[in-house]
């Protein structure tokens, strides 16, 4: 079925009543439901969709219609799926799975540091990475897919062929160049507005099987994506974080809620059911608990750190960390030198 302007019109004014309007009119005959004198008509007129239309063909960006065969099935199933998605570069292989991740606009350099990480994890091992190419942890999220030779797509809340923010064009032509993906519900050359993003972020976590959240305030977008997430029955996943920092209010609050916490890189492996190659280090060592587990796992990552450093990293307050570093010290598993905590074995 051609798209044609209707279809444009459609897509711009259903909004939430899409499967509403859907039971009162013929998909093949959105004509009729515009010329229908129940139907209000809005200011915008045909002739803006025509554009579109030429803008669309002109910038290649394919349009995806909900009932086409290769629209997104997790994302024709949510209760308010765009009627359209504009699309450049490819859509997600229904027969693999894909992991949002998202965070922060503000991300620390530890969550933008974890970002990377689970995207690259995800990408060398086949699952594929979707989030909206912001600034902080999102960007970071999908430059760690590309780095593990992973499979990314990013959701714009502007037009597909305008890159929001413009400071991301390189890592936008990256993603398609590497056989990425990027869309949006939004017309071709509207430009990025506040409203646009949390509408947006359903697409985020519809498209995924579950979502990883890196950092997040309490009533940041990211908070509102894993919310979305929770309704759509997607698993989500969250960084434990430093309890004094407000980057991390919003995943340990969720952490609270039911989120799965996730102590190591390569836990979210185990949680998706995937094998991970087997750490004979790890083989070597006494049983860990929960806590020990995080901090262990931490200072491989970083070879060493100063106490206040590791309270921030792992979330841990100075009183219960300095205890948690005194068992460990006893069982061998890390020990002090020069004001530095690192693993002994």
């Amino acid at each position: 079925m051609t798209i044609n302007e209707y279809d444009l019109w459609f897509s711009d004014h259903a909004g939430r009543n899409i499967r509403k309007l859907l039971a009162q009119a013929d998909p093949e005959d959105l004509e009729a439901l515009y010329n229908s004198p129940l139907t209000v008509k809005w200011e915008r007129d045909l002739d803006l969709y025509r554009r579109c239309l030429k803008r669309a063909e002109r910038e290649g960006i394919r349009i995806c219609r909900l009932t086409d065969p290769d629209y997104p099935p997790g994302l024709k199933e949510i209760h308010d799926p765009p009627w359209l998605l504009f699309v450049r570069g490819e859509l997600p292989d229904p027969a693999k799975r894909c992991c949002a991740i998202v965070g922060s606009r503000k991300a620390t350099a530890y969550g933008r540091k974890m970002a990377f990480e689970f995207g690259k994890i995800l990408g060398e091992n086949g699952i594929g990475v979707i989030s909206g190419m912001a600034l902080g942890a999102d960007s970071q999220g999908h430059r760690g897919c590309l780095a593990g030779g992973g499979y990314t797509a990013a959701v714009l809340g502007s037009g597909a062929d305008v890159c929001t923010p413009s400071s991301n064009r390189g890592l936008m032509e990256e993603i398609l160049t590497r056989g990425g993906c990027i869309l949006s519900e939004q017309l071709p050359g509207t430009p990025g507005r506040p409203e646009n993003y949390p509408r947006r972020n359903r697409i985020i976590s519809g498209i995924s099987d579950g979502v990883i959240v890196v950092e997040a305030d309490e009533c940041s977008g990211t908070s509102i994506t894993a919310n979305m997430a929770l309704e759509q029955g997607r698993d989500v996943y969250a960084l434990p974080g430093n309890i004094t920092s407000i980057m991390s209010r919003g995943t340990n609050r969720l952490i609270r809620e039911g989120a799965v916490p996730l102590i190591s890189v390569e836990s979210i492996l185990e949680e998706l059911g995937l094998e991970t190659a087997q750490d004979p280090e790890k083989d070597s060592l006494p049983p860990l608990g929960k806590d020990e587990e995080i901090i262990y796992r931490t200072l491989r990552q970083t070879g060493a750190a100063g106490a206040d450093e590791l309270c921030a990293l792992t979330g841990k307050p100075p009183g219960e960390l300095a205890g948690l570093l005194s068992v460990m010290e006893i069982k061998g598993l890390v020990l002090r030198s020069g004001g530095k905590i690192m693993i002994a074995k």
